[in-house]
C-alpha cells in the first residue's frame, strides 16, 4: 500500500452573498495530499436574484497587445489577461502556489499517480445558455492534441496519454481524458505524475472551449473559425467588441456560475507603461493588470489618496538569449555566454533601474521559489575576466551584434542600454533595434537577430523554464537544438515526490549556471496599482494571470 503523505487542510474564503445578478457563490474546502484532494463545494439555492450588475465601466490597462483572441494561438502572456475573463480553468493559484478550486469543485489522485479525477460545477453556463460540461473538457483536450489545430502551448498537453512528447496525438480518440459523467472528467497520463506538476503546469493552460460550437466534426476547422473574431466563453464577461492592439468591451455575464460582476462593463486598454501614473490619476485606468508602472512615476502611485499601490514579488524572469541556431557559431562556446555573463553588472539593473525593486537573477526561479537550489555560485561581475575569456575563445570582435528589444516595458529596453554599454567596454559592438512583440518573436524564430531580451515564467511548476531550452519547440526562440538542458528538466517531470524532484531541478539549474545558455538578468517586482474606486481585487494573485474578476467590489 502507497504511503500517503501527511494531509494540508486549506479553508477558502466562501464566496456567497455576491452582490449583483443570480448567479450561486460557493463554500469550498480543499484538502491536498498525496492520493488525494478534495474540494467540496454546494450550491446554497437560497441566493435572491439581484437587479443585475451596476451600470459602471472599469478599465484594466496592460502595457503590450494580445495578438489573437484565440487563446491557444497567442504567442505572449498578454493573451491570459483576456482569456481569464472569457473563458473557464478548473483551477487557479495564489501569489504563494496555493491552489484554488474554480470549474473543479473536487479532484482526486490515484494510487499509482497515474490519473486524476475532477468533478465540476454543474451550474456553469456558456455565454449562449449552454451548460458546460465534461464533454467540452474532453473536446479542448483532443483538439489541441491534434496535430492540425494551431496551439503555442500545446507541450503542456504532453502528459496525458496518447500524446508524444510535444503534446500531438496521432490518433485523438486515445488521448487520456475522459468524461466519467456530465460533470466529472478524467484525466490519464503516460506516467506517474506528481499532483502539483498537473494542477500548476497542465491545468493553468487548460481553457476549456465550447463543444456545441466549435465541433464541425473536423478540428482543423478551429484555427480559421470566425468563432475567435467574437468568442463564446463561460467566464465571468461575454465578449462585446474590440479593436486590434488596443481595446477589448466586455459585458458582465448575469449568469455566471461564481456570482455576477459587481459592474456591467470591463474594457481591457492597451496602455504604454509611461502613460499608466497619468492615467490611473486622471481616473481613464481603474486597475494595473499587466506590465509595471514606471520606477520614476512609483512615489507618486505610492503617495496618492486615491489609490492603492502594490509591490508584488513576481515569479517570471528576465533573460538575454543568444543565437544558438546551426547557421550562428558566435555564441556556441559556453566559455563565450559565460563570459558575456560576467560582463553585464546585473546588479546596477535592480538598483537603478528598479530601485531595489526586484533581485538579481541566478536562474529562472528566483530565491524565494520553492525549488530553488541554494547552492547555486553564479558568475561575479568581472568585466576583466569577461575580456580575457572572449579572447582566449577566439571570439570575433570585429562583428556588430545586434539585439533586438520589445517595445512597451520601460525597464527591459533600459536594460538593453545598460547591456549595450557593458559589452562595448570589453570590446563587444552592439546595435540595438525595438520592435512590437509579433514582430520580434518571427525574427527570434527565423534567427535574423544575434541576440534578444525576452520574459518568461508562467507557472510556478520548476520545470516552467524548460519550454525555452526545448528544441523545435516554439518558445526555444534561441534556436537551440541541444537537448542536454530539457533532458535535465524532464528528468523531474516523472518523480511524484518534492524530495526526488528538488534533485531534478537542482541538477537542472547547476547546468545553467555553468553552462549560461541564456543570460538570466533579473526578478523585477510587480508595481501594480488600482483605483480605491475598487474593493476587494486580489492583485497579488495577478502574478498568475489569477484576476478573480467576479470579486471585485465597486466601492461604496
Amino acid at each position: 500500500m502507497k504511503k500517503t503523505t501527511k494531509m494540508l487542510a486549506i479553508l477558502l474564503a466562501a464566496m456567497t452573498a455576491l452582490s449583483g445578478c443570480g448567479g450561486s457563490g460557493t463554500t469550498t474546502t480543499q484538502t491536498e495530499g498525496k492520493t488525494e484532494t478534495t474540494a467540496a463545494a454546494e450550491k446554497t439555492g437560497t441566493e435572491t436574484a439581484q437587479k443585475g450588475p451596476k451600470d459602471e465601466v472599469v478599465t484594466m490597462a496592460v502595457i503590450s497587445s494580445w495578438d489573437t483572441l484565440n487563446i491557444y494561438n497567442t504567442s505572449g502572456n498578454y493573451g491570459n489577461a483576456v482569456a481569464d475573463q472569457l473563458f473557464e480553468r478548473l483551477v487557479t493559484r495564489t501569489h504563494d502556489g496555493v491552489i484554488e478550486p474554480r470549474l473543479a469543485t473536487e479532484w482526486q489522485i490515484a494510487d499509482d499517480n497515474k490519473s486524476m479525477t475532477f468533478k465540476l460545477a454543474e451550474n456553469a453556463l456558456w455565454h449562449d445558455g449552454e451548460k458546460l460540461t465534461a464533454n467540452d473538457i474532453v473536446f479542448t483536450c483532443k483538439a489541441m492534441t491534434n496535430p492540425d489545430v494551431d496551439n503555442y502551448y500545446r507541450s503542456a498537453f504532453n502528459v496525458l496519454a496518447g500524446t508524444d512528447d510535444d503534446g500531438i496525438a496521432a490518433d485523438t480518440d486515445q488521448v487520456g481524458v475522459e468524461a466519467v459523467d456530465d460533470y466529472t472528467v478524467k484525466f490519464s497520463f503516460k506516467e506517474p505524475k506528481d499532483q502539483d506538476t498537473i494542477l500548476n503546469a497542465f491545468l493553468s493552460f487548460l481553457y476549456v472551449l465550447p463543444e456545441h460550437i466549435l465541433d464541425t466534426g473536423n478540428y482543423a476547422d478551429i484555427n480559421n473559425s470566425s468563432f475567435w473574431t467574437s468568442p463564446v466563453g463561460a467566464g465571468p464577461f461575454k465578449y462585446v467588441k474590440d479593436t486590434a492592439g488596443e481595446t477589448l468591451e466586455m459585458e458582465a455575464f448575469e449568469d455566471y456560475y461564481q456570482g455576477c460582476p459587481d459592474f456591467k462593463t470591463l474594457v481591457v486598454r492597451v496602455v504604454p507603461a509611461a502613460n499608466l501614473t497619468a492615467g490611473l490619476l486622471n481616473g481613464d485606468i481603474d486597475v494595473v493588470g499587466m506590465g509595471s508602472i514606471p520606477l520614476s512615476d512609483w512615489a507618486t502611485v505610492k503617495s496618492s489618496d486615491s489609490l492603492v499601490a502594490a509591490s508584488v514579488e513576481d515569479y517570471s524572469y528576465q533573460y538575454m538569449l543568444f543565437n544558438l541556431s546551426d547557421e550562428d557559431p558566435d555564441f556556441q562556446d559556453a566559455k563565450v555566454r559565460n563570459a558575456f555573463d560576467k560582463a553585464i553588472n546585473k546588479q546596477v539593473m535592480v538598483d537603478q533601474l528598479m530601485l531595489g525593486e526586484g533581485q538579481v537573477a541566478v536562474g529562472p526561479m528566483p530565491k524565494y521559489h520553492p525549488y530553488y537550489d541554494e547552492n547555486l555560485k553564479p558568475n561575479t561581475y568581472d568585466p576583466e575576466a569577461a575580456e580575457t575569456m572572449l579572447k582566449e575563445a577566439g571570439f570575433n570582435f570585429d562583428k556588430e551584434y545586434l539585439m533586438i528589444v520589445p517595445k512597451g516595458n520601460q525597464v527591459r529596453e533600459q536594460s538593453a542600454l545598460l547591456i549595450q554599454q557593458d559589452l562595448e567596454k570589453i570590446g563587444v559592438k552592439v546595435k540595438i533595434e525595438t520592435y512590437d512583440f509579433t514582430t520580434l518573436l518571427q525574427m527570434l524564430r527565423e534567427g535574423k537577430a544575434d541576440l534578444g531580451l525576452l520574459g518568461g515564467g508562467s507557472n510556478i511548476d520548476p520545470n516552467e523554464s524548460s519550454v525555452i531550452l526545448k528544441p523545435n519547440d516554439a518558445r526555444n526562440y534561441s534556436l537551440v537544438k541541444d537537448p542536454k538542458w530539457f533532458d535535465l528538466a524532464n528528468e523531474g517531470v516523472s518523480k511524484v515526490t518534492k524530495e526526488e524532484r528538488k534533485k531534478c531541478y537542482d541538477a537542472y539549474q547547476e547546468a545553467l549556471v555553468e553552462d549560461q545558455p541564456y543570460i538570466w538578468l533579473y526578478h523585477q517586482n510587480d508595481l501594480w496599482a488600482y483605483s480605491k474606486r475598487l474593493a476587494e481585487v486580489p492583485i497579488e494573485n495577478f502574478v498568475w494571470f489569477n484576476f478573480e474578476v467576479w470579486k471585485w467590489k465597486l466601492a461604496d
